[in-house]
């Protein structure tokens, strides 16, 4: 195929290639135009949808049905989307109960956001905004009406039961949640805006906030009341209920004021664009001029290349229609040589938890959300990049020519929150997120496959801080890398050898002073050094040994309940962490359950300590919670950790069979001399109490910390004020103290241990 003379003809006689690049080049602008516009249109929307939710939160009804409203959302939502849209509208519209028809309100402006891809469009100083406005205003207003409408109901009762006293506390402090989130945002995004109105928003983000604060003063009168009231007439209700009004109020102006402040900021961007769109019309004809010219003398060079791509195969994806790694790294490895003052710059981006989205809908959904992700990252690429899939769930997006390190940061910025947009898998709403890690040369330094090694460490180190989040390489992370590569071979060896070992912190009975339990946790040891988790769990969890570390710390712990088991009193319950991994799976809840009888134990002896977030995850909540039920029937302990920090407590009381429920230290440091703190500790008590559940507190420090929770109904004590973690042997010699039922042969001691004893 002679591709030199055909491109060079075709260049000659045709002006093509300049033209489509103009032509690419405003269109892609307009494009933005339509883009913003489209977001006006939205946020037009939901800003109409303001009044409405005010006047219901106020009012519970509304006095006009907004036809016009109605025929926006349909013309916004065309065929496909028109319906879902109008549902939660009529649905708001209708409700009587004012929390749930404010939900379908929220649900509404997230959806038409959503839509009109209205924080994508957002500039990077206003990209938090859509969210503020969309989610967290709206969730305070809502927390703070159930919680009103919980103090008018109460109050009005004549005798009040556990259930009604454990209403207000729960609602209380997830008012108090939603209501401090609103106020840190209104702090971290408004102090960093520069615009005409920003003097504005702040003012009123203020005046949310000393409302908040009155409310909240109010709720705590609430609560205090609720926790000693017997009956209605003595809670005190009639200071939240008349402080709600003025909350709404003041959320809906510093609402309305962040709608202005956006509204201003995206008529901005449209006039920046339609400038340069006109700017670029005038000189057009000169831009054609310098394409054509410099066509002809890139026309040799180009078929060349041209005719590489051709004798090359297999350089693109098949799934997604993107270039491939193959390609990625023969375009690295034919990249021009470096011009002076330019950079070379990629982004790495990773799907978190992919796997989820294929065991819960289905290979050919989670093929589909690839092809959608795809397709978002083109939308943000320009004429001179290059994207790719490089495998998996990672895409590459590589810009040869960058000038500003920092707007290609806020692009990786920009993909992330984009990506993380609520989208329909199958029939279903759901979401997914991802991270990224950055790589940018030095100025005028030529790059080469090695790029492809420092973004995945930057990636890397990114997914160690958490969900949408970034990070930009430095030579440092390839000295952790190094570093955790070498503890992970270290590790290996530490498990083959049995050196991966449990130690035990014991659990005491707060009365007594007896050890009635002790939680085991893992420790490596090393010759004489001893490691601590801290220090090698996460090179566990990159390389996938935290199975086998859970192993071989169950094993041991199991072993050492086998020498215990009969020979104690009182008898000894050992504590083992379970995570998400044993959880959801059917067949290790049947192993667990024959290792232990196995080893001539009863389910009974050993308590399985469930923390709360593993059943967060919408995705994988139901088959925990069955596997968690399982064991509760087979006869294992269940204790409920870091009771308190999560939003799943209640359910998880209501719908799980838990002995008992460990609180936090966050709520144990300091109560002794904090009211504040003491009104939820106590609160978490008498509800774990009122439903016959045992209570352990961990973390407690001090003997004035003891000696308050002993006061205020606690059962169990574990922490620094008994002891730290220690080996079995220690940890026998402590139970040998408190005297045995019968005489008890030498504890056999395991493996490296002995050196501790």
């Amino acid at each position: 195929m002679r591709i030199r003379g055909w491109l060079t003809g075709l260049i000659v006689f045709l002006l093509a290639p300049s033209l489509l690049f103009a032509s690419l080049w405003f269109h892609n602008k307009f494009e933005k135009v339509n883009s913003i516009d489209h977001s006006l249109a939205g946020l037009h929307l939901i800003e109409a949808l303001g009044p409405l939710m005010q006047e219901k939160a106020l009012t519970g009804k509304i006095r006009e049905t907004p036809v016009q409203l109605r025929e926006r959302l349909e013309t916004l939502g065309g065929n496909e989307l028109s319906a879902d849209l109008v549902q939660p509208l009529d649905t708001f519209l209708n409700e009587g109960n004012i929390p749930l028809a404010l939900r379908q309100a929220r649900i509404l402006a997230s959806m038409i956001s959503q839509v009109t891809r209205l924080s994508s469009t957002s500039s990077f100083e206003t990209a938090k905004l859509p969210h503020l406005i969309t989610d967290t205003m709206p969730t305070v207003v809502i927390e703070s009406a159930i919680m009103a409408s919980n103090a008018k109901s109460i109050s009005s009762r004549g005798e009040i039961n556990v259930w009604d006293k454990m209403l207000i506390p729960v609602q209380g402090g997830q008012y108090k949640i939603a209501a401090d989130g609103a106020s840190r945002d209104t702090v971290d995004y408004f102090n960093d805006l520069t615009g005409e109105q920003a003097d504005l928003l702040q003012k009123q983000a203020r005046a949310f906030r000393t409302t908040n604060v009155a409310f909240q003063t109010a709720g705590s009168k609430l609560l205090s009341s609720t926790i000693t009231a017997s009956k209605g007439a003595d809670v005190i209700a009639q200071p939240v209920v008349e402080m709600q009004p003025a909350l709404v109020s003041a959320a809906f102006d510093l609402w309305q004021s962040t709608v202005d402040y956006l509204l201003m900021d995206l008529q901005r961007q449209r006039s920046e664009t339609l400038f340069a769109v006109t700017l670029a019309g005038l000189v057009g004809g000169l831009v054609i001029v310098a394409a054509f010219a410099i066509a002809i003398a890139l026309s040799r060079a180009l078929a060349d290349r041209t005719q590489q791509e051709f004798e090359n195969l297999g350089f693109h994806d098949p799934l997604t229609g993107l270039p491939n790694r193959r390609a990625l790294l023969n375009t690295i490895r034919n990249l021009p040589p470096a011009e002076p003052g330019t950079r070379t710059g990629a982004i790495l981006i990773d799907l978190r938890q992919f796997k989820k989205v294929n065991d819960r809908f289905g290979d050919h959904n989670g093929d589909s959300l690839l092809r959608q992700v795809a397709e978002q990252l083109t939308q943000h690429a320009e004429p001179e990049d290059f994207l790719c899939r490089t495998g998996g769930t990672e895409f590459l997006f590589l810009r040869p020519r960058l000038k500003k390190a920092a707007q290609f940061e806020q692009l990786a910025f920009t993909l992330l929150q984009e990506i993380a947009t609520d989208r329909i898998i199958g029939n279903n709403r759901s979401a997914i997120e991802a991270n990224a890690g950055i790589f940018i040369s030095s100025p005028g330094e030529q790059v080469f496959d090695h790029l492809l090694t420092d973004a995945a460490l930057a990636l890397r180190a990114a997914k160690q801080k958490g969900p949408r989040k970034f990070d930009r390489f430095t030579p440092a992370m390839r000295a952790a890398f190094e570093e955790s590569d070498e503890i992970a071979k270290e590790l290996q060896n530490a498990l083959k050898n049995g050196n991966i070992v449990a130690w035990f912190q014991p659990q005491v009975n707060i009365h007594t002073g007896e050890v009635v339990g002790a939680e085991a946790l893992a420790r490596w040891i090393d010759d004489d050094e001893i490691r601590y988790p801290g220090s090698f769990l996460p090179a566990a969890m990159e390389v996938g040994y935290l199975e086998e570390i859970e192993e071989a710390v169950r094993s041991r712990a199991l072993k050492f309940a086998a020498s215990l088991s009969g020979k104690t009193r009182p008898a000894i319950h050992l504590g083992l962490n379970v995570t998400a991994s044993l959880l959801t799976s059917a067949k290790a809840v049947d192993a667990l359950h024959r290792q232990v009888l196995d080893l001539g134990l009863q389910p009974a002896d050993v308590s399985l300590e469930i923390l709360e977030a593993v059943m967060i995850d919408e995705i994988t909540a139901t088959p925990i919670k069955q596997n968690i039920a399982r064991l509760s029937e087979l006869g294992f302990f269940i204790e409920l950790d870091d009771f308190g920090t999560g939003h799943s407590s209640i359910s998880s009381l209501r719908d799980l069979k838990v002995d008992r429920v460990k609180i936090d230290r966050s709520f144990i440091s300091g109560v002794d001399a904090d009211p504040a703190l003491q009104k939820f500790t106590s609160a978490l008590i008498n509800l774990a109490k009122s439903l016959d559940i045992s209570v352990l507190a961990e973390g407690v420090e001090t003997e004035a910390e003891r000696d308050w929770l002993k006061r205020h109904g606690c059962d169990v004590i574990q922490g620094f004020l008994i002891s730290k973690a220690v080996p079995d042997s220690d940890l026998a010699m402590m139970i040998l103290k408190q005297n045995f039922a019968h005489p008890m042969p030498a504890l056999e001691r395991h493996g490296p241990l002995r050196s501790q004893a």
